[in-house]
This record gives structure tokens, C-alpha cells and sequence, in this order.
């Protein structure tokens, strides 16, 4: 099998407003996925944290996405590249530590990058929490921050 290639930059035009990572119980995730109407998302039910054999009260890590005007074209986009998994990636200097979303069998794409130490943390525990929750977690996509609309969301699992 071929090395994957180089992560490509997301299209400037799906850029969101803004993002930040999030946790949520294992008990609470599939209600907290499902209680707001979205236009796209992909929930299996082999990966609810009670079919992976997960503890209630374990912290599944997540990223959201307020993408303002562009969350319908960054949801619909994603839903076409089939997103597979999100990855904290510390050691590539191109990215000065980052996140790479890996869709279908070769594409990867750089959402996020920073060379904050604080943010650079919280990405070193997103990673973490990630492996003790058996690589699951999710990408969300929402208008805004208001808790009352969501465009999209992706249960995942690296």
C-alpha cells in the first residue's frame, strides 16, 4: 500500500469562523449528536460508545466548527469527501503542530494549525482522550455558537 500523500490546505472557501474542541460523556453523546435537526451527518450505531464497550463516563473528544455564512458548503462538502478521522499532528513543521482531517481512502486536508503552546495542549489532550476512547470522536459543524442550529455532524474513529 502507498504512503498517503502530503495533507492539502481546506479550500479557503469552507474555512469557518471559528473551531474549538469539545467533550462530551459517552452517555450524553448520542443525544447531544442527535437532538438538533442536521442536514448532513454520519452516525453509525457501531461506533456508540456503548457498542464499543465504552465506560458512561468517559470523555469522547470532539472538534466544532462554527462556520457561519459557509456552514451548508462546509457541510455538504464534507459530506461528500467521507470524513474517516481527525489527527493531532505535533510533529510536521509544515504544520507548526495542527489537525488533519483524513476523508475516503487518500485524501487528507489541514483544518486548523497553530504554533500556540496553550492550543498545542489542547491538542495534545484531544489526541489522548482520543486513544483511550478506542480513536472515537467527532467533527460537528454549526452555524454559530447559539446552541439552537447545527448543520452536520460525523462520529469518527481513527
Amino acid at each position: 500500500m502507498s504512503p498517503l500523500p502530503p495533507p492539502q490546505p481546506l479550500p479557503e472557501s469552507l474555512w469557518g469562523d471559528r473551531w474549538r474542541f469539545l467533550t462530551i460523556a459517552a452517555q450524553d453523546l448520542q443525544t447531544a449528536l442527535t437532538t438538533l435537526p442536521q442536514r448532513y451527518q454520519f452516525l453509525p450505531e457501531t461506533l456508540w460508545p456503548v457498542n464499543l464497550g465504552l465506560a458512561a463516563d468517559l470523555p469522547i473528544p470532539g472538534m466544532v466548527i462554527y462556520a457561519g455564512r459557509q456552514a451548508r458548503f462546509l457541510g455538504q462538502w464534507l459530506s461528500e469527501q467521507d470524513p474517516c478521522s481527525l489527527t493531532y499532528i505535533a510533529d510536521d513543521p509544515r504544520l507548526s503542530g495542527g489537525l488533519v482531517l483524513k476523508t475516503g481512502e487518500m485524501h487528507r486536508w489541514i483544518v486548523a494549525t497553530f504554533a500556540d503552546p496553550e492550543m498545542a495542549t489542547a491538542a495534545a489532550v484531544f489526541h489522548q482522550r482520543q486513544r483511550t476512547a478506542k480513536g472515537l470522536h467527532f467533527l460537528w459543524v454549526q452555524p454559530d455558537d447559539s446552541g439552537v442550529t447545527s448543520t452536520g455532524v460525523w462520529l469518527l474513529q481513527a
